[in-house]
């Protein structure tokens, strides 16, 4: 698909969510045509309320029908630990393949860009509700990251992953974007997602997001295996896959 990415976020940009009083709410990366990449740590507690949940695309155009597909199975990893920031990733399969002229997939970045490079996250502000309402429509904002070794000594002890990458959040609180599951993108390519961390009420503190590229074997083991008809679907369940995948070789 030719690229859209632009003023309509891209058409990559995607909401899982579901209804009720405790809503789903998680940004998401269109992938493939059945996967979206997004954060274990927000799908994980609405693991039994699967059968509401839903992706619904950013950007449609005005001559087009509402844009979504109900979820059918979401992956994560064996090692991933709820309110833990190890391999902080889920892989949420499609019923069906989101349609319209304006929907693309997102690459995966092949190696980490340099820390000094500026990145931008986006999201709609369900995270930062102690500092303003979310948005109706998606926002965007620039990031930087810093190094690891750094984050950590801010961060309480055995709390910062080797799998997760650290950002300077924006002075400003109001720009501020962490949603779960929020993609950074770099050149339109997908470099990380939002993991658990703090809110945007305190921006003083680093962003801790989950780094795609450490990951890359994980989610294309994943798709290489709903490909071939290696994970059937299991209606509505969330599903670890780690280590009978990380075994096989990527594709």
């Amino acid at each position: 698909m030719a690229s859209n990415t632009g003023d309509n976020f891209g058409g990559w940009l995607v909401r899982v969510r579901s209804g009720g009083t405790d809503t789903l709410s998680c940004c998401g990366s269109y992938y493939s045509p059945l996967l979206v990449i997004s954060s274990a740590n927000c799908i994980n507690p609405f693991r039994y309320q699967l059968d509401e949940a839903n992706v619904v695309s950013t950007a449609n155009a005005e001559d087009e029908d509402y844009n979504f597909s109900r979820v059918d199975t979401v992956y994560f990893p064996d090692d991933f630990t709820a309110l833990k920031t190890n391999v902080d990733i889920s892989v949420v399969r499609l019923n069906s393949p989101l349609k319209g002229s304006m929907t693309e997939f997102i690459k995966l970045a092949p190696v980490m860009p340099s820390l000094d490079d500026t990145y931008l996250t986006f999201g709609w502000g369900f995270d930062s509700l102690e500092v303003q309402p979310p948005s109706d429509e998606p926002r965007k904002t620039e990031l930087t990251f810093t190094p690891l070794d750094t984050c950590k000594t801010k961060i309480q002890t055995g709390f910062v992953s080797d799998t997760v990458v650290c950002a300077k959040m924006p002075e400003d609180s109001f720009e501020c974007i962490y949603d779960g599951g929020s993609p950074v993108v770099w050149k339109n390519q997908l470099v990380a997602v939002a993991s658990v961390g703090f809110t945007c009420r305190n921006t003083s503190l680093p962003g801790i997001y989950t780094s795609v590229i450490k990951l890359t074997p994980y989610i294309k083991n994943i798709r290489k295996a709903v490909r071939s008809g290696q994970l059937a679907r299991r209606k509505r369940e969330i599903r670890q896959q780690w280590e009978s995948l990380k075994r096989s070789p990527s594709s």
